[in-house]
């Protein structure tokens, strides 16, 4: 009999640990340093299984015992409670399948939130959250809106940098390429055709596509500036410094800037139109709209030396700057290098001796001064409380390419003090956890903006997400925080 008994105490465990999968929520556990909520989430899925292969009174006191034990152990074992911040969200309805947004991102004056949605090996789309209206909107499929749908050509399936507004309320962006076969077809009739330069207009609902600028290449870093009224990119995977200038029509290629695999991911705009940009091993070139030339800068980023080799994916230089913002009241930029996230400051006006300045290291703290500071994020924004506002990834994240599933964490670094602060660990009301972010704006009142992923409401249903990190299902959606006010 107990020889039986045992044998059905053992069994029904295994079911627990089974259906409440006990070993992988502790380890889980263990790597986001413990949480409220999944601690919850586990009791009620041992509650569940316990329910389910459980029967008779005695046997009911032992599985509770059980069950408890396997729950408590599992909450010892992750340690403390984190700081936690708690973050808002709206998902992009209709687009569970987008599996990524890098840069495309932008607060406009009219209340309404721009974003583009990468989808790898499909088209990618332009959409926008109305603030007023609490309404997502889907402005169109890249593919489609740059008349190429149906053509059998390579997706138009990103918009992979900046978004800018014009002078004249139009929201103008670069397209690029999610498909390239290896590289196999490049410069192939049925290979990508090239990144599309377009505007959308709020009045009209219609967005203008302006035609293709580099050819079959695509726009994986930019930016708008709308003093001259241009759109400015770096192509991908040559190199090439380009712009369009939506006044005259031209489109201009000045020529290569750097390797393919270390093209920095920000173009700086400055107050007076100057386009600024990283390349080589933390070295700062300028590009003057006046004289129409490049001009490498004196000032060098605060790179920290590689050494042995973190094992960065390909693009994952560690020699430039990741993402710089510009600050019109210090008329300074702000950034975070990809070394060792560095927060550093860049004034342009002043001596080549003193015009970059590190402020601070910008991770995660448990991970300052050790060699595998999680890859930068692009997810930098100033506040209109003159903070900085900064994404911290937990572990390595690029969206299905991520090293592992950890909470990112909301890092701010305060302009008038020097002070730096983190928030905490970046979750929703129910207790899901931001997994990373790759974009962030600053809202025109004062609301931060981040894009990145979180697990879906329904983790059973494969058509609600957009990929996996290590098997952990995501989806895509707009990360809302609304800061204290001092």
């Amino acid at each position: 009999m107990r020889l039986h008994t045992w044998m059905r105490t053992r069994r029904a465990f295994e079911k627990v640990a089974e259906g409440g999968r006990v070993q992988d929520d502790c380890n889980l556990l263990r790597r986001r340093g413990g949480g409220q909520m999944d601690s919850k989430r586990l009791g009620s899925q041992l509650g569940a299984a316990k329910a389910t292969f459980i029967g008779g009174s005695r046997w009911v006191r032992l599985s509770r015992s059980l069950c408890a034990l396997a729950f408590w152990v599992c909450v010892a074992r992750a340690g403390a409670q984190p700081k936690t911040v708690t973050v808002d969200y709206r998902f992009f309805p209709g687009l569970a399948n987008m599996d990524g947004n890098w840069a495309a991102l932008k607060a406009a004056s009219d209340g309404k939130v721009y974003a583009g949605l990468a989808c790898h090996g499909c088209d990618g789309h332009l959409v926008f959250y109305d603030t007023q209206k609490d309404r997502m909107v889907d402005a169109g499929d890249l593919t489609t809106l740059a008349g190429e749908s149906g053509l059998g050509l390579g997706p138009q399936s990103k918009i992979h940098a900046k978004i800018g507004e014009g002078k004249d309320g139009r929201i103008y962006f670069a397209t690029h390429g999610g498909w390239w076969f290896d590289y196999a077809r490049f410069g192939t009739p049925e290979g990508y055709p090239g990144s599309h330069y377009m505007a959308y207009d709020p009045r009209t609902g219609k967005v203008e596509d302006f035609g293709i600028g580099p050819r079959f290449e695509g726009m994986n870093t930019g930016a708008y500036d709308p003093k001259f009224n241009r759109i400015y990119g770096l192509t991908h995977p040559r190199g090439h410094f380009v712009y369009y200038d939506v006044a005259t029509g031209a489109k201009v290629d000045k020529g290569r800037i750097d390797n393919w695999d270390s093209i920095c991911r920000t173009l700086g705009v400055d107050d007076d139109g100057n386009v600024y940009g990283s390349f080589g091993a933390g070295r700062i070139f300028q590009y003057d709209p006046r004289t129409d030339t490049i001009h490498e800068l004196a000032a060098r980023l605060p790179i920290r030396q590689k050494g042995i080799s973190l094992g960065r994916d390909y693009d994952k230089s560690e020699t430039a700057w990741r993402v710089v913002v510009w600050d019109h009241a210090t008329r300074k930029f702000y950034g975070v290098e990809e070394s060792a996230s560095f927060l550093f400051s860049f004034d342009p006006a002043a001596a080549p001796g003193d015009q970059v300045k590190t402020l601070a290291q910008f991770c995660i703290p448990r991970f300052a001064s050790s060699r595998d500071v999680p890859y930068a994020t692009l997810s930098l924004t100033i506040g209109q409380d003159r903070r900085l506002y900064y994404a911290a990834a937990g572990a390595e994240f690029d969206y299905g390419g991520s090293a592992g599933v950890a909470a990112s964490h909301l890092m701010t670094y305060d302009l008038r003090t020097a002070a730096v602060e983190d928030l905490g660990e970046m979750r929703l009301s129910d207790g899901r956890p931001v997994m990373g972010t790759n974009a962030a704006d600053t809202g025109p009142d004062g609301t931060i903006y981040f894009v990145g992923a979180v697990s879906p409401n329904d983790v059973r249903n494969e058509a609600e997400y957009g990929g996996r990190i290590q098997g952990v299902p995501f989806r895509l959606a707009l990360i809302i925080f609304h800061p204290k006010k001092d």
